[in-house]
């Protein structure tokens, strides 16, 4: 495995390992965030008052290629030749693109060569673990989308005894979280007012003191195709009276 794709799969690990727990399997890189649509928390204690609700940019699907051939030689032969197939198919496909691994443990093709990633399963069985990732297009419903993905791996040719596996999670992303920072503060900033003019007053002026805005933003399922974005902060007031 090349030292880049090392890296990067390493960072997304930890990042998984960090995020998880307190953001409903949630996943954080530079670029985008994401949350894995079939995991739901009834927990809200953590989630505070002010939020918003965005619209997914795109889905993940995980997909297993695995071929039982019982040369090991043969069985690469028949994995590297799908692995092109789909990753050609996936580039000229509308809205489609392939990484390596797993979804938030994966990394753009051109890093890792093809004996990086076959894994040998045992019992003569090896596979490739791929991640595919469909934009979400107007007004498109969630089961348009995985209809859309289904096709997609479907009608890719296999060679040999090659079987492709969907995985059954699938992930929801958005693109450029800062843009949805940006919107959440707006949102707090004008919670704050709102409760400096409820509980203050001319000669009580209330203080409010907030916490944890440095924390990233997180997500959690809320729909089909909808996300919540928040961020995990604290309010308290403090009336202003007698100083």
């Amino acid at each position: 495995m090349t030292r880049t794709m090392k890296r990067l799969l390493l960072a997304a690990a930890a990042a998984i390992a960090l995020a998880a727990p307190a953001a409903h399997a949630q996943i954080v890189r530079g670029d985008q965030i994401v949350a894995q649509s079939n995991y739901v928390s009834r927990q809200q204690a953590a989630i505070p008052q002010v939020s918003i609700i965005v619209r997914a940019d795109f889905v993940l699907f995980s997909v297993r290629y695995e071929t039982a051939t019982r040369s090991a030689d043969a069985r690469e032969t028949e994995l590297a030749t799908v692995f092109k197939t789909v990753t050609d198919r996936a580039a000229r496909a509308d809205g489609m693109s392939i990484e390596v691994g797993q979804p938030g443990i994966s990394a753009a093709v051109e890093t890792a060569a093809i004996k990086e990633l076959i894994q040998d399963q045992g019992d003569d069985r090896s596979a490739i673990d791929v991640v595919l990732k469909v934009s979400v297009k107007e007004k498109e419903t969630f089961d348009q989308i995985r209809a859309r993905a289904e096709k997609f791996v479907k009608d890719a040719p296999l060679t040999g005894r090659v079987e492709a596996v969907i995985g059954d999670s699938q992930f929801l992303g958005v693109s450029e979280p800062k843009k949805h920072r940006d919107t959440l503060i707006k949102a707090i900033s004008e919670d704050v007012r709102l409760m400096q003019a409820s509980f203050g007053g001319a000669n009580a002026p209330v203080q409010v003191s907030l916490t944890g805005m440095e924390q990233r933003a997180q997500t959690r399922p809320v729909g089909p195709l909808d996300l919540e974005i928040y961020i995990p902060y604290s309010m308290s007031l403090k009336s202003g009276a007698g100083n």
